[in-house]
């Protein structure tokens, strides 16, 4: 019998758009999230950040994406981390700095403090996935030890 082969899952990063997909019927791209969820997310270990949360709820309260029950139980999902199975990675002082510093140097209207701080994050924690549906995460790099690595985005 051949030696048993350990396999890591996959770490993705959850961005907002990926949570609103998977999450709004009426997203553009909910059945590709769902689509996603099952074939790749499931298998994977999940990461977000406490940003992410905050931008998530803040798009479905002002566009007012679901009903008040649908809302609620989102963010129950959110309290009960668990239940959708992402960790939460801290956005510290030195991350926030960094990330305000990227989306001066950026310039690009569409290009959030919330997304600086994904991209910093997933070099911090060597994560090369993003599970988005924001093409500027395409091409973008991060260093991972002595080498650099590109953003892989999950999502049509």
């Amino acid at each position: 019998m051949p030696p048993t082969v350990s396999i890591t899952p996959p770490e993705v990063f959850i961005d907002t758009g990926g949570f609103l997909a998977l999450h709004v019927p009426h997203d553009p791209h909910h059945d590709a999230a769902i689509n996603c969820r099952d074939k790749t997310l499931r298998f994977s270990s999940l990461y977000t950040s406490s940003a992410v949360i905050a931008e998530t709820v803040a798009h479905i309260q002002h566009d007012n994406l679901l009903d008040q029950r649908n809302l609620n139980d989102l963010i129950d999902d959110f309290l009960t981390p668990g239940k959708w199975g992402a960790s939460l990675l801290p956005v510290d002082e030195q991350l926030l700095m960094k990330g305000l510093s990227m989306v001066k140097e950026n310039q690009n209207r569409r290009f959030s403090l919330v997304d600086a701080t994904n991209i910093l994050l997933m070099e911090k924690h060597r994560i090369g996935i993003i599970f988005a549906y924001d093409t500027f995460y395409d091409g973008v790099s991060i260093m991972r030890g002595f080498e650099t690595h590109f953003i892989q985005r999950i999502g049509p």
